[in-house]
């Protein structure tokens, strides 16, 4: 009978646990995010908000640093200019549809199956994270220690989506958000080959050295992994509501 009893409150508590972890996992997720949006700032940016930065990119594969310059206009519109060993060149995502503009003249248009869904990464305001709760799908992962800090990892997926696992795949964003300060630690997302969407390659960026710019938090150092490539983007200044940048498409 005593083991009969202790089978049964075993088993009661187990249930009680996955039960309690569902309702959880599931209502964490959302206020995690709110959260996070809150500490960032984030009702800072709107649709017509403009954002200018500058700083320096220095490319694992190169010796030297290189100038650059952002601009975007809420979150749908970017501009890049940097300034290569070989060119000026400027990349321009104008509502879904980019391009990449050489400095000889000549113009690539970038792959719709990339730039249909991509948001500007350098400001994390303007991911995913930042989406109306009733635009985007999110799930709690787990949690994990960074030093004395404890991340919550959450998968974010836009609600308006195509109902294909590949795209699923591509449009999805993981992201580590700091307990202690509610600030984005850590993105990985997927990106698709220019020829070939089936050919994915996993993107991580690591946020760090975050100050607040007219109430919002911009971290001024940024580490990008794909595959061998490292990219190291240090920010020298941010301006908030400057004047439009050109982002028309040739």
């Amino acid at each position: 009978m005593k083991l009969a009893r202790t089978v049964l409150c075993a088993t009661v508590f187990l249930a009680f646990s996955i039960s309690l972890i569902a309702q959880v996992s599931g209502a964490n997720a959302t206020a995690i995010i709110q959260r996070s949006n809150t500490a960032m700032g984030c009702a800072v940016i709107g649709g017509a908000t403009t954002i200018s930065v500058r700083g320096s990119l220095h490319a694992s594969s190169l010796s030297s640093a290189m100038p650059i310059k952002i601009d975007t206009l809420g979150s749908n519109r970017w501009r890049s200019e940097l300034d290569t060993p070989k060119e000026h060149k400027v990349t321009i995502v104008n509502a879904g549809k980019g391009q990449v503009q050489h400095g000889d003249g000549r113009t690539t248009t970038l792959a719709e199956h990339n730039t249909s869904h991509q948001r500007p990464m350098h400001i994390p305001c303007m991911t995913n994270v930042a989406l109306p709760s009733g635009a985007i799908d999110v799930s709690y992962l787990r949690v994990e220690t960074s030093g004395a800090d404890s991340l919550d990892v959450i998968e974010l997926l836009p609600s308006v989506r195509p109902h294909l696992k590949q795209t699923d795949d591509i449009m999805k964003t993981t992201v580590w958000i700091s307990r202690s300060t509610g600030y984005l630690m850590k993105l990985q997302y997927v990106n698709s080959a220019e020829q070939d969407p089936n050919d994915i390659q996993t993107v991580e960026i690591d946020y760090s050295d975050y100050r607040v710019v007219n109430g919002l938090a911009v971290p001024f150092h940024q580490v990008t992994h794909a595959g061998a490539l490292a990219l190291d983007l240090q920010l020298d200044s941010v301006q908030l509501n400057t004047a439009p940048a050109d982002f028309n498409l040739r």
